[in-house]
């Protein structure tokens, strides 16, 4: 009885106690998206695992009855060989290589899942067959995950029936991650962010080991998402009301553009139509309104950004400067490179009318299909309550790409821009209305005229 009695305090004292996580603090939900706003796009860069050599990061606690959080069946047990229950019952770090191994991959889709449920503008390049560099050239700003805390209880599933343990992990993980958050256009780390996260794998199962650190990051990067500082980062609401009142001081600005109507048909003047064509990020379009180098295009899709990548009608790629924007009627002039292009003349502002035929040249699907001309008539002029300004109405079918995408009448003269905001594909468009557009960025003819 004695020996009984000694053999169970022996397997007893053997026993590793699970690990017992922080409290997780309180997760507040961010408010819905402004409905005038474009963000910015955002993709995952790397995870890394950063943590001090030595430091205890999994338990395996011993038998069935310390798993809360996985499920366990009548004749399985725990880590119950002799290896874990006495001389290994606890994992402590001692790699020298601090990436998230092989799993980057798994790491992207687990960070890109929550954020892109909550709306976020996830540029997900590591799902991409092919093209992966250009689409990830989309991404203004690039997130990367350090993992500094990871403590872990983990369940190798045993056989009591066959008597041999499984190849099934399954257990739980809080881990802690310093978010670095780095922009693309100025070249350097603008913010952190420190949040936690717990991954649960319930039923043990292969690679279980990687898989509850995964749902781990996942559950921290939700947490990320809903953090008031990088909601208002990403979304730069915190700079929206900024750029609207600002909008209010501006001073006129004086530009060289073409007056002199355009009298030949379209279908003679295409080429240098579409040479003055541009795509504005990799979801706009935009066209040049004079010839050194000023574009016109939406404010949804430049947001609040100082510079913005544009790509001509023959593919070469360049930066342009934001020179101002009006997001109440969504238009924003830029800066490119100064040189010798065409230009597309602006229409006088009594020309248009109803059942007029009109044009319009976009690059839709991230300028895959550059210069991409349509046919319609006006349809209707109409006034919008909601928005508090005046739409030209086409009967043309566009896409998200089109806007900022220039309305053309049959002789090439802008009658007006694409807005954008109605991007879903419906049997019309709606154009802000060109005049509209200059008075509202305060755009002033000059006096001098230019010839065509």
């Amino acid at each position: 009885m004695n020996k009984i009695l000694f053999l169970l305090l022996l397997l007893l004292t053997g026993c590793q106690m699970a690990m017992k996580f922080p409290e997780q603090p309180r997760m507040e939900k961010v408010p819905s998206l402004p409905p005038l706003y474009k963000q910015r796009p955002i993709a995952f860069e790397k995870a890394l695992i950063d943590l001090p050599r030595g430091q205890t990061y999994i338990a395996y606690p011993y038998w069935r009855w310390s798993f809360d959080n996985v499920n366990i069946g009548l004749f399985e047990a725990c880590n119950v060989t002799s290896k874990n229950r006495f001389a290994n019952s606890t994992a402590d770090w001692a790699m020298g290589e601090k990436k998230f191994g092989a799993w980057q991959e798994e790491a992207a889709e687990f960070f890109n899942t929550p954020l892109k449920e909550m709306g976020y503008d996830i540029v997900d390049a590591f799902s991409t067959t092919f093209k992966r560099t250009r689409e990830k050239r989309r991404a203004e700003l690039l997130i990367s995950a350090r993992i500094t805390d990871i403590k872990s209880n983990q369940c190798n599933l045993f056989n009591s029936i066959l008597m041999h343990t499984e190849s099934l992990i399954g257990g739980d993980a809080y881990i802690q991650v310093e978010w670095e958050v780095y922009d693309t256009l100025a070249d350097k780390v603008i913010a952190t962010f420190t949040t936690t996260g717990i991954g649960v794998v319930e039923k043990p199962t292969e690679k279980g080991n990687e898989l509850i650190l995964l749902r781990a990051l996942q559950n921290a990067a939700e947490r990320l998402g809903h953090e008031e500082d990088f909601y208002r980062l990403i979304t730069q609401q915190g700079t929206l009301d900024d750029l609207m009142k600002s909008e209010e001081k501006q001073t006129p600005i004086i530009l060289e553009m073409q007056q002199k109507q355009n009298t030949r048909p379209l279908d003679e003047n295409y080429f240098l139509t579409k040479r003055a064509t541009v795509t504005v990020g990799e979801e706009a379009s935009g066209f040049y309104i004079t010839r050194d180098g000023h574009i016109l295009t939406t404010a949804e899709a430049v947001g609040s950004a100082r510079y913005v990548t544009i790509s001509d009608s023959q593919g070469a790629r360049f930066q342009a400067q934001v020179l101002r924007t009006n997001f109440r009627l969504n238009v924003a002039l830029l800066k490119g490179a100064a040189y010798k292009t065409y230009m597309l003349p602006i229409a006088e502002e009594e020309l248009l009318k109803p059942l007029m035929k009109v044009f319009v040249v976009g690059n839709p699907e991230g300028g895959q299909h550059r210069a991409t001309i349509t046919q319609g008539i006006v349809s209707n002029l109409r006034f919008k309550k909601k928005k508090y300004q005046d739409f030209i109405q086409a009967s043309i079918t566009t896409t998200a790409g089109y806007a900022g995408a220039p309305l053309l009448d049959e002789f090439g003269n802008v009658l007006g821009l694409h807005d954008g905001r109605n991007s879903e594909e419906t049997s019309f468009s709606y154009f802000i209305p060109i005049h509209d557009a200059l008075r509202a960025l305060k755009i002033e003819f000059s006096k001098k005229p230019l010839d065509f």
